[in-house]
């Protein structure tokens, strides 16, 4: 898409009483604007097509994002068109700092935030995600495009393989994030919500806790306290677990990223 105004347009809520529009993010998986009227913002956001490399299930995702919209842990829905690749939601509030997710009272919050989110039923026709397809899916696409990338090494391949079966083991599935960072957790008016969806699906609970954990480079006192807090109480296995899926996280996160890359390669060499 060329420019905001036709942006808005195109989500079908009017343009006539926009005051501002202002693009907040443009990547490979989306391109988003933060659309300001007299009245209220809201965020337009146009997917690109490369969802399928990336393993994003638009479908899912917008059966997801009603869910958690109405249950007040992810943002307001005003259109979800995945045909169209199109979804504007109301705005959610300010997403956090690397420094806001260092902070202690933060690390509570966002465990019972993960909790009340893992308790909610798992509404019919989203995605599993199943963490040795997710690593295979990765894997097989690297492979296909000849790239040459450490992280599809056998032997990471095979340590992979073996965490994720590790984790599946006694592991009861429940509706996740599975992308939670600072910058996908906003607040507004003191409350928390969690934005970007397009990861989530039915899978490992704790993933959700290693993706922080990973991604804002969490210390042993930090990691105890978010899942003590996630728990109540904590033994030496979900540690243990807890420890298996921030591996597997910073190794699937690693794969990713090699995917991206190439993808992106791809598309700028059209």
């Amino acid at each position: 898409m060329h420019s905001v105004e036709a942006v808005v347009a195109l989500s079908g809520i009017g343009g006539g009483n926009t005051t501002s529009a202002e693009r907040i993010k443009h990547g490979l998986t989306n391109e988003s604007w933060l659309v300001r009227s007299a009245n209220e913002r809201r965020v337009v956001r146009i997917s690109n097509p490369e969802d399928d490399s990336l393993q994003i299930n638009r479908a899912s995702e917008a059966i997801i994002l009603a869910t958690v919209g109405h249950a007040g842990i992810g943002p307001e829905v005003i259109v979800c068109d995945p045909a169209r690749r199109l979804l504007v939601t109301r705005y959610a509030g300010e997403t956090w700092s690397d420094e806001d997710a260092h902070r202690v009272e933060n690390i509570d919050r966002i465990a019972a935030l993960l909790s009340r989110l893992h308790a909610l039923p798992a509404p019919s026709g989203i995605q599993r995600v199943n963490l040795l397809t997710v690593i295979e899916g990765y894997v097989q696409t690297l492979d296909a495009h000849a790239m040459v990338s450490e992280m599809s090494a056998p032997t990471l391949r095979a340590r992979a393989r073996d965490i994720a079966a590790a984790l599946y083991q006694d592991a009861g599935e429940r509706l996740c994030h599975n992308d939670v960072h600072a910058l996908n957790i906003v607040t507004a008016g003191g409350a928390l919500r969690l934005i970007d969806w397009e990861y989530a699906g039915l899978g490992e609970p704790l993933f959700d806790l290693a993706s922080i954990s990973v991604y804002h480079r969490y210390n042993v006192p930090e990691r105890e306290r978010l899942l003590t807090a996630y728990l109540r109480r904590v033994d030496t296995t979900q540690w243990q677990r807890l420890e298996l899926a921030c591996w597997l996280f910073d190794y699937i996160r690693d794969l990713w990223t090699a995917v991206r890359e190439m993808a992106s390669d791809a598309r700028f060499a059209r």
